[in-house]
């Protein structure tokens, strides 16, 4: 046998090198006064499916490293502490950073392969992203149509500006530059495209929408990015998309069907990968808010013709942890007693809509929201409404006295021990948590609207107006 001759062996042992780093990337680098033990990179598979997996090291001293398998370009967060910062990867990338831990943003410096891409996206996160004249919200939502288009504009023209700026003095990779135009071109159009709901949500008035010219820039743009996958922009803008044509059709939010008409306009003007993401969000929504019927229907066909099975599976196990708590399927049903000490069942009110409320007397946005709540009772004692009340407190006394000094109306109830069975059976995070339940005692929307929003009167009498409509 032949004997490799000295070049051929190094240039062999090279090539395998290469070979082997292309799958994956390593980030390692020494952080000045640590905030913590710890440096930890997370990762996701899929933009769509919300399982992470979480590479964590221990300093040794103040350096780390961290290696972690990379297919094709991805975008990852790297913890320390109570810092998060966006790193950007691709396969074979080998990152060496050098940080302050008690001034990350601005001391964060990278070197190696990849270092161009993420000097770069550390730079525009703090300009751009920590920068508050650049932010939709607080102040910048309050400007009229007109201006609010030249505040975006303004943003987005510095925004390449900086990006063309940095890329004629350092080399990027096409996939970054694609990522970071997407981020761009899709963090304008969402922002524009939300302006008019949140600046009623800000100012908590009831406004004229934006004349139909504000909205042509939807015409214009490119829906089928290459590199959009990566753009939490872009990802959100699809939902976003499909919500705003389905609603300009006709369609409400109140509707049992204004899931599968969001999910129906996603089939009509998109196509290939955006398609599948917009029509993926939808679902997703759906599966949590939307009417079971209907969502059982776009699953069906979503999974027919998808062909990502990793999704399909995640969506699936999503339908089947729902199916107990959707709109369609019949409340939980439960007993409370009144402040008369009689029981009481959520099924006694069938035959009217139940504007359900759990909440607690020491919360204090609930205490916020109970002056709207009860003017939102006066207003409707007239309606086929009935306001269910339901105090999640440990002991009863706070609540009682509270409901007899406020006098407040509709029928308050408390849970008392079957507090704790109830925060599960309705999957309750946080109070107050709002639901509709119809005449017929099954659920109508999981997520109503609270009795401070503008609209929330309108929500009801347009459910009763639809739902008696359905009956004729």
């Amino acid at each position: 046998m032949k004997k490799l001759t000295p070049l051929l062996a190094t240039l062999l042992l090279l090539f395998t090198h290469q070979l082997l780093a292309q799958g994956k990337a390593v980030i390692s680098g020494k952080i000045t006064n640590p905030l913590d033990d710890y440096v930890a990179l997370v990762t996701y598979a899929n933009p769509l499916i919300p399982d992470e997996k979480v590479t964590e090291v221990e300093l040794d001293g103040d350096s780390f490293r961290i290696e972690v398998p990379v297919q094709e370009a991805t975008v990852a967060e790297l913890l320390h502490g109570d810092e998060v910062v966006q790193v950007y990867l691709e396969p074979g990338y080998d990152l060496k950073l050098t940080v302050n831990g008690g001034k990350f943003f601005k001391t964060i410096k990278y070197n190696g392969k990849g270092a161009n891409e993420n000097n770069y996206l550390a730079y525009a996160t703090a300009r751009f992203d920590e920068e508050q004249d650049y932010q939709v919200l607080p102040d910048n939502i309050k400007l009229k149509a007109g201006e609010f288009t030249e505040f975006l504009d303004y943003r987005r023209a510095d925004q390449l500006k900086s990006l063309d700026k940095y890329a004629a003095k350092y080399t990027l990779s096409e996939k970054f530059r694609s990522f970071i135009l997407t981020e761009i071109e899709f963090g304008y159009a969402k922002d524009k495209l939300n302006y008019h709901p949140l600046r009623e949500q800000a100012l908590q008035l009831k406004l004229t929408k934006p004349e139909a010219s504000f909205y042509t820039f939807l015409e214009q743009l490119d829906l089928q990015r290459p590199q959009g996958h990566l753009s939490p922009a872009y990802v959100s803008f699809l939902q976003d998309y499909t919500f705003y044509y389905a609603q300009q059709a006709g369609s409400s939010k109140e509707s049992e069907q204004f899931y599968k008409a969001c999910y129906d306009v996603a089939g009509q003007k998109l196509q290939g990968a955006a398609l599948m993401m917009a029509q993926a969000q939808v679902l997703k929504q759906s599966i949590q808010f939307g009417h079971l019927k209907y969502t059982q229907q776009l699953l069906k066909d979503f999974i027919a013709r998808n062909p990502d099975q990793a999704l399909n599976t995640y969506l699936k196990q999503l339908s089947n942890a729902n199916k107990s708590l959707a709109p369609g399927s019949m409340a939980p049903d439960f007993t409370a007693v009144d402040t008369a000490g009689n029981t009481v069942a959520l099924s006694n009110f069938k035959g009217k809509l139940i504007y359900l409320n759990f909440w607690k007397s020491d919360c204090g946005l609930c205490l916020m929201e109970l002056p709207h709540l009860q003017q939102l009772i006066g207003k409707l004692n007239a309606e086929k409404v009935v306001f269910v009340n339901v105090a999640l407190d440990e002991t009863p006394e706070k609540w009682r006295q509270l409901v007899e000094q406020k006098q407040l109306q509709g029928e308050q109830l408390y849970a008392g021990d079957q507090a704790s069975d109830l925060m599960q059976r309705y999957n309750l995070k946080d109070v107050p948590a709002y639901f509709l339940v119809d005449e017929n005692g099954q659920l109508a929307n999981l997520k109503a609207s609270h009795p401070n929003h503008p609209e929330t009167i309108r929500d009801l009498l347009n459910y009763l107006e639809l739902h008696q409509a359905s009956l004729k």
